[in-house]
């Protein structure tokens, strides 16, 4: 049974590598295809992105730039978590905040287009990392306030009132007892909000900065550059990718899974 065991293991693995394998090898031949058929400047060649890719990786245009687009992205998910937990905060215990909360001021937000709010920034900021981070906020906030709300309205009621009897101190039973059981809550919107707030970083960077990772892309668009704009895209795929794996996941599994596990 043993023995028939430890055979399988190897035989699942070499299927699931080889399964990657299969499945990369038809997403490049699909990008040839679609190269041949419709030209190198319009879809270039895997080959000629990979080129493109080392080229941007041996000059000093990646260390440039990346580190503020990367910036522009932490800043403005840090800035919209702690805008979010003030006012759920003063949605939740003041009633008259509640009702423009609930009725005005979250459905108006979650309604107003990107596009619009990079404009205004342009014209309320100027160019810069003011305007980028602030077209994050603006578009990421409505994520970690639906997550808080529904957090807040599926806590331990019963619980909560247990710990205020005892406190009578809301700030404490607040501290020590609801907002742990919101870390998962809170992480789960940052990991959403990391991604989303990247891509609109690059939004942003290309209508309301002079450097960054999308201001790059934006002048190689300009040129006619489309394999260096593909390369680009790469890169930041794989910068992504790094973030969820070494630090999302790492957290989750390292930390965020032990509480969990402990607090049960």
């Amino acid at each position: 049974m043993m023995e028939a065991a430890l055979i399988a293991q190897p035989r699942g693995q070499r299927r699931q590598v080889l399964g990657y394998l299969l499945s990369y090898l038809v997403v490049l031949a699909a990008w040839q295809l679609m190269s041949l058929r419709l030209g190198p400047t319009v879809m270039p060649s895997p080959l000629e992105t990979a080129r493109a890719a080392l080229t941007i990786l041996s000059t000093p245009v990646l260390a440039q730039h990346v580190p503020i687009t990367i910036f522009r992205t932490v800043a403005g998910v840090v800035v919209s978590a702690a805008l979010a937990v003030l006012l759920v905060l003063g949605a939740r215990y003041l009633a008259p905040f509640r009702v423009f909360f609930l009725n005005a001021f979250y459905p108006g937000l979650r309604a107003v287009p990107p596009v619009s709010i990079a404009l205004l920034a342009i014209v309320w900021f100027s160019l810069g990392t003011k305007a980028v981070v602030f077209v994050i906020v603006v578009t990421v906030l409505p994520i970690y306030l639906i997550a808080l709300w529904e957090g807040l309205k599926v806590l331990d009621e019963g619980l909560l009132e247990m710990g205020y009897a005892v406190a009578r101190n809301r700030f404490a039973v607040f501290r020590k007892l609801a907002a742990p059981m919101l870390v998962p809550t809170m992480f789960s919107a940052t990991k959403l909000g990391f991604s989303v707030s990247f891509k609109l970083a690059l939004v942003g960077e290309l209508l309301a900065a002079t450097e960054g990772i999308g201001y790059v892309m934006h002048a190689a668009q300009q040129e006619y550059k489309t394999h260096l704009v593909i390369a680009w895209t790469v890169i930041m795929l794989a910068v992504v990718v790094l973030v969820e794996h070494y630090v999302f996941n790492l957290v989750e599994r390292k930390y965020l899974y032990r509480w969990e596990t402990t607090k049960e």
